[in-house]
């Protein structure tokens, strides 16, 4: 026999193991009553007729210890039937020593026993270290002359390939847990599974059209002219059966497969049949986590390989978002859609980079339910996926527009098609006319005619007359296909009740979460009628995660949910709400968890949920996600008491949420943001300080929503106000935010100086990280310090002034944070622009576009080429920079982000008057001041006093009206003590005649 070495060399390796023990029962006994010679040769025989048998089936013989040996299945060759050839390897053991019995003076009698682990490999490679060896030894010892007993693990994995009964359970020595001992009686034959075969993957009927469009689709991909097919069709018309059966068609191919299974209950969680991907292939960890050195590595096993920025950008979504952690939360980095688009390109990039190497099939199954990013990222797949060499395959009930997707629609089988189906189930010719009585009732719905098939044949519908055929459906209840699945449920005994408790936690089930619902009955016992659902072709395991199944047909799950009495239903809802609340980390996605704790009537706690779900959408740019979310906690609000402890901090929560997607979605001006954070403000100003400290964002929110600057400013000064007895410092930092933001704007530069100093003396880089996220999406000290160099610049402290927008500049730049980025360059262009200083606004204003179009941020785009067009315009003598400021001010009006009216009203007056239109250039004048009065922006007022002066001189207007602008314009200045200001218009005013 060879050594390990000569086999095989590993260095630590971790791999799933089956190992096979076998020894001589009284060997001892045996050698005393024979000639040693003759029990060596036997001995000798025994172990050459063992090791050809394990190696048959793929086995080891690692050692011979005498009378008994060790083997193992796995290893050193990896084989994904290895614990399957273990117990078929056992069980021909058994046989061979039963036949030699009758052939030999010297009779043996085996025990054998057969365990299931991880192991590690030593490094010297001829060790290997893992239960599965021991416990096989372990069961040997247990078992009874010529049999096998094997462990629960080996148990598991081939359970659906051998008959096996439970004997009992033992202490086995090392163990601190009673193990089964379970006994192979022989393989299961196709006929024994279940009352009647059911080959629930039988071909398909009555599609061949529709699969020579997908194989040639299929043909035209691997020659790289992918294609994005959509099979659209009503819920048991047969199109997961479809693609089941096209994939089968595939499987002697070379390619790489994919599928994508969305959820019902996950509709408001981004992306979730891809996060589910990922957690198969790189695990739950490495995800939340956000390790890109771990997950990149996890990638390579699956040949797939993406850029350490794609990585980023990935584990930036993926990553546990939790509002209270400040270093995990990166999505604001960009703006929302921006995000959310390099988040989708990303996804798509992983999914198809080895298609280069290996055609690819990509299944996104039930997309009726796909949440928004999910289409969005078909939608991308689709338009990539002509040039390279993949195929996307959709299902959905309903019509999606989807960018170069062809649709194929799915309508019910013909009749020919059902006759034969029916033919196929029955195993032989069925009675006559029994076939079109099928079609009648299932309208050709191949799904329903399966069902109707199975049910007669069940009961040996060897009738002949549709009337008796008619009474068996009946009897039996059967009116639709939910009574039929309904029907077919119940056939399956005592395992309809595991069936019923699996179906209220959803579609897709654990093994653990369904044993703790059923507390009273065995694990042995699940098992049992786990098998017999799945022989039974009631459920399917679910190939992404272990110890996990799902229902093979949403149908059959929605039927045997629908069986249990809503007071039952809701009871075993309360226990899974009951095991997610006590949870330190749920289980089960957020949005599922509302869904349980609302119907189990703990609205509370569906709240939180809901709310959670909302949040986690949020923070990563998935409005139209977190607005589902959203809509099930203001249902479970609205079922909570009033007299409830906690309902009013649930309101808030809510609002909170609701104001971010809702200014997110509709536009920070929108009436439904603003109604909603005045009627938070509301409730909250009754609130206690703690209370208020807690839901600052609302105040923020409502402050932020204001229609014009008087209001904010007004609101800005109650902020201020109501934080100054809350213990939070960040809080009261960007109470300060706020207050120095709209004084600026409101020619308070005083105020606004001194909410910057007392800001700024509060500012925590640390928690900063997190605050920009949700206030304004911009570093707070980059925005006081640009905020106080404008106001020095009024207030003719000229030195101040530059110290305040270098160090704004360079802190920005140290945050690495592109919003604060933008936004201290913003403070530099509107700086240089007040002082005419073109050249500068023009470099600085190219920097901010370069950020701004590489990051997606279009209002930022539209404020660089504003800049950028004026100083062209009013450096060149051409009038070069017009259009491109025209455009650019446009643009930036139609996204409702122009904030400095007055100072952009100006701009574009002496852009106007640069193309010789003054009087158009008054009229611009005339408007901005009547704009800036009316809704405080009253900080340029003197400047555009100023600017409407000189162009009534220019327009020969009465003396009276340009002497009554330049007085206004000192006037106001004075009042804001903007000596800056004041003495640029009383400099004219000197000089101006009479």
């Amino acid at each position: 026999m060879k050594t390990l070495d000569a086999r095989f060399r590993f260095s630590g390796e971790r791999r799933q193991v089956t190992a096979l023990f076998y020894d001589i029962v009284g060997s001892t006994e045996l050698l005393l009553k024979s000639e040693p010679e003759q029990f060596f040769r036997s001995v000798s025989a025994l172990h050459q007729n063992a090791e050809t048998i394990i190696k048959r089936h793929g086995g080891f013989l690692h050692q011979r210890l005498g009378d008994g040996g060790c083997c193992f299945f796995g290893y050193p060759e990896q084989a994904e039937d290895a614990a399957e050839s273990a117990v078929q390897s056992s069980l021909e053991l058994i046989e061979l020593v039963a036949k030699s019995k009758a052939k030999s003076r010297l009779a043996f009698k085996l025990r054998v026993g057969v365990a299931t682990s991880l192991v590690v490999f030593s490094s010297e490679g001829n060790e290997i270290i893992g239960t599965a060896p021991i416990l096989a030894a372990r069961l040997q010892a247990e078992a009874d002359p010529n049999s096998v007993l094997v462990a629960e693990s080996t148990y598991q994995l081939t359970r659906s390939k051998f008959r096996y009964g439970l004997l009992r359970e033992a202490k086995l020595k090392g163990f601190d847990e009673p193990t089964g001992l379970w006994q192979p009686n022989g393989r299961l034959e196709e006929s024994s599974v279940g009352a009647l075969p059911q080959d629930r993957n039988r071909p398909i009927r009555g599609r061949e059209k529709e699969l020579t469009a997908l194989s040639k689709a299929w043909e035209a991909a691997c020659v790289g002219n992918g294609s994005a097919i959509a099979l659209v069709g009503e819920a048991g018309i047969g199109k997961s059966k479809l693609i089941r059966e096209f994939a089968d068609r595939l499987a002697k191919t070379q390619h790489d497969s994919v599928v994508f299974q969305c959820n019902r209950r996950l509709e408001s969680q981004p992306l979730h049949s891809f996060v589910a991907f990922l957690e198969a292939v790189v695990g739950t960890s490495t995800l939340r986590e956000g390790d890109a050195k771990a997950f990149l590595k996890a990638l390579q096993t699956t040949k797939r390989e993406v850029s350490e920025a794609s990585a980023t950008t990935i584990l930036s979504f993926t990553a546990e978002q939790k509002s209270s952690n400040p270093g995990q939360i990166r999505t604001t980095d960009l703006s929302g859609r921006a995000f959310r688009q390099e988040v989708i390109e990303a996804a798509a990039h992983l999914l198809t980079c080895n298609a280069n190497l290996i055609p690819t099939l990509l299944v996104f199954e039930d997309v009726h339910w796909a949440d928004g990013m999910t289409v969005e990222l078909m939608d991308r797949l689709g338009s990539l996926a002509h040039k390279l060499p993949v195929l996307i395959l959709q299902t959905s009930r309903i019509r999606r527009s989807l960018a170069a997707t062809t649709e194929i629609e799915l309508t019910g089988l013909a009749p020919t098609a059902v006759r034969d189906l029916v033919a196929s189930i029955w195993g032989e010719r069925p009675p006559p006319g029994l076939s079109d009585f099928i079609l009648d009732q299932c309208d050709g719905m191949p799904l329903y005619a399966e069902e109707l098939a199975e049910f007669f044949r069940g009961r040996h519908a060897l009738g002949k007359v549709a009337s008796e055929w008619k009474g068996l459906l009946l009897d039996g209840g059967v009116t639709s296909l939910n009574d039929l699945l309904s029907a077919r449920l119940a056939s399956t005994g005592d395992a309809r009740k595991v069936a019923q408790f699996a179906s209220v936690i959803g579609r897709e089930f654990s093994i653990s979460l369904l044993t703790y619902l059923l507390e009273e009955t065995s694990r042995r016992a699940v098992d049992v009628h786990i098998e017999r659902l799945l022989s039974q072709g009631i459920i399917e395991p679910l190939p992404t995660a272990p110890r996990t199944y799902q229902f093979r047909h949403v149908l059959m799950q929605e039927a045997t949910y629908g069986s249990l009495l809503k007071s039952d239903r809701r009871r075993i809802h309360r226990r899974i709400a009951d095991f997610l609340i006590q949870e330190r980390t749920p289980s089960l996605p957020a949005a599922i968890a509302a869904w349980q704790c609302a119907e189990a009537g703990l609205h509370v706690a569906a709240a939180r949920f809901a709310s959670a779900a909302a949040e986690a959408s949020v923070l990563r740019s998935a409005m139209h996600e977190a607005n589902v979310s959203l809509t099930l906690c203001a249902e479970a609000i609205s079922n909570i008491s009033s007299r409830e402890a906690d309902r009013t901090d649930l309101i808030l929560n809510l609002l909170k949420l609701q104001g971010v997607v809702a200014t997110a979605l509709e536009g920070e001006g929108s009436e439904v943001a603003r109604r909603i954070y005045s009627r938070a403000t509301q409730l909250l100003r009754k609130q206690p300080s703690a209370v208020r400290e807690r839901h600052f964002p609302l105040y923020w929110g409502w402050w932020f929503t204001a229609p014009n600057i008087q209001t904010q400013q007004s609101r800005a000064r109650i902020l201020v106000e109501d934080m100054q007895s809350v213990e939070d410092q960040e809080t009261r930092l960007q109470s300060y935010h706020c207050g120095w933001a709209t004084s600026f704007h409101a020619g308070e530069h005083g105020f606004c100086l001194d909410c910057v100093a007392k800001g700024l003396g509060l500012y925590d880089s640390y928690r900063a990280v997190r605050n920009r996220a949700f206030f304004g999406g911009h570093d707070a000290k980059v925005c006081g310090l640009g905020e106080s160099a404008l106001s020095y610049l009024l207030l003719n402290e000229i030195g101040a002034s530059e110290s305040a927008i270098q160090a704004c500049l360079d802190w920005a730049n140290s945050t690495e944070h592109v919003g604060s980025m933008v936004h201290g360059l913003y403070y530099a262009i509107v700086l240089r622009r007040c002082q005419g200083r073109y050249d500068d606004v023009y470099a600085l204003g190219e920097k901010m576009l370069s950020l701004a179009e590489k990051h997606g941020l279009a209002a930022s785009e539209a404020r660089a080429n504003m800049y950028c067009g004026w100083a062209e315009m009013m450096t060149s003598a051409d009038g070069n920079g017009g259009k491109r400021f025209e455009d650019a001010l446009q643009l930036q009006q139609q996204l409702g982000t122009d904030d400095n009216f007055s100072m952009h009203s100006d701009m574009h007056a002496q852009v106007l008057q640069r193309l010789g239109r003054n009087d158009e250039a008054l009229v611009t004048l005339q408007y901005a001041i009547d704009v800036g009065r009316n809704s405080g922006q009253l900080f340029w007022l003197p400047e555009l006093y100023r600017r409407s002066a000189k162009l009534r001189r220019a327009l020969s207007k009465q003396p009276s009206s340009v002497k009554k602008d330049l007085a206004n314009a000192v006037r106001i200045a004075e009042g804001q003590k903007a000596a800056w200001l004041a003495n640029r218009a009383r400099r004219e005013l000197d000089v101006f005649p009479g």
